[in-house]
């Protein structure tokens, strides 16, 4: 019986020192990893990470489409399209142009990627977890989605969907471009905030209608990130056959939304009013969630639509 009970010893001893060397060498691997240059800088991060924070919505879009394991996000503004994200199991992280650093901290990401709202913040949040700066050109809409799909390809295995997408929306922009270039059309893209509205041309936000779409623009427009302040007489004298419209006051929950704004005699007598094209946008995709694949595809749906009937 004795020995029956020191050989059970002797197996058990051996099992726990098996399972210490194994547990030794998985703990001495190193984790492989990859360099990325991005316009503030290069950093190494691990590849295929399994804990990543983004607070960029266009991003989260692409890391979807991959099954990346997100972990947290600013939760405040999530698009119906990633309404999943807006769940308890995914960390609150503070708001797109605030990420909270304390909660950052606690989540213990083992990648971080953030975009132009959040850029007075890379030094600090460097300091977290290796960050990836990413950025949606203004200037070039297609250009900018492409870059970063370069650069999740470079950080994820198993990412060849994402080139795959990105031709087939590429394709889809050229097939709405052939139909709006051979009518002719032109457009003017506003922003409204409240009262206020801007328009925006060529290299500037929302260029994808004129750079890329075919959209001929209707006037002098200087390239701004904010766009340029106009009127409702303006639209008038320049009278498109387009009118798209990006509603700020309903992403950030302000009172006087755009629908309102608009219906005022003024614009009931322009040339897009009278033909029934006047286009209020998705705007919370169209302002915080481009730049992702499904995002796009949002976007694209809606112009085609609105230029198919």
């Amino acid at each position: 019986m004795k020995k029956i009970i020191v050989g059970i010893i002797v197996v058990f001893i051996a099992f726990i020192g098996f399972m210490y060397i194994k547990s030794s060498e998985n703990q001495g691997a190193e984790v492989e990893k990859v360099v990325i240059e991005h316009s503030l800088g290069s950093v190494e991060v691990p590849k295929n990470p399994k804990r990543v924070v983004v607070f960029d919505y266009g991003i989260l879009d692409i890391l979807d489409t991959l099954g990346a394991n997100v972990i947290g996000l600013p939760r405040d503004m999530v698009p119906e399209h990633l309404s999943k994200y807006s769940s308890d199991k995914y960390a609150n992280l503070g708001s797109l142009k605030e990420p909270n650093l304390e909660k950052i901290y606690e989540a213990k990401p083992d990648l971080i990627i953030i975009a132009g709202r959040q850029r007075d913040f890379y030094s600090s949040l460097s300091k977290v977890a290796p960050t990836i700066f990413v950025e949606t050109s203004s200037a070039d809409y297609m250009k900018g989605l492409k870059t970063n799909i370069d650069i999740l390809t470079k950080v994820f295995d198993n990412s060849q969907m994402l080139n795959e997408k990105y031709a087939e929306i590429e394709s889809r922009v050229n097939s709405i471009k052939a139909k709006v270039e051979e009518k002719g059309y032109n457009a003017m893209v506003l922003l409204s905030n409240n009262g206020r509205i801007a328009a925006y041309g060529e290299k500037s936000r929302f260029s994808i209608f004129y750079d890329y779409i075919g959209f001929k623009t209707t006037g002098e427009v200087v390239a701004s990130t904010h766009g340029n302040k106009v009127t409702f007489e303006y639209l008038l004298e320049k009278n498109p056959d387009y009118i798209y419209i990006v509603d700020k006051a309903a992403v950030v929950g302000d009172n006087l939304l755009a629908n309102k704004a608009f219906d005022n005699p003024i614009v009931k007598s322009t040339k897009a009013a009278q033909n029934g094209n006047i286009v209020f946008l998705n705007s919370v995709v169209w302002y915080t969630a481009s730049g992702g694949l499904k995002s796009t595809e949002i976007m694209l749906d809606e112009v085609e639509k609105s230029v198919s009937k």
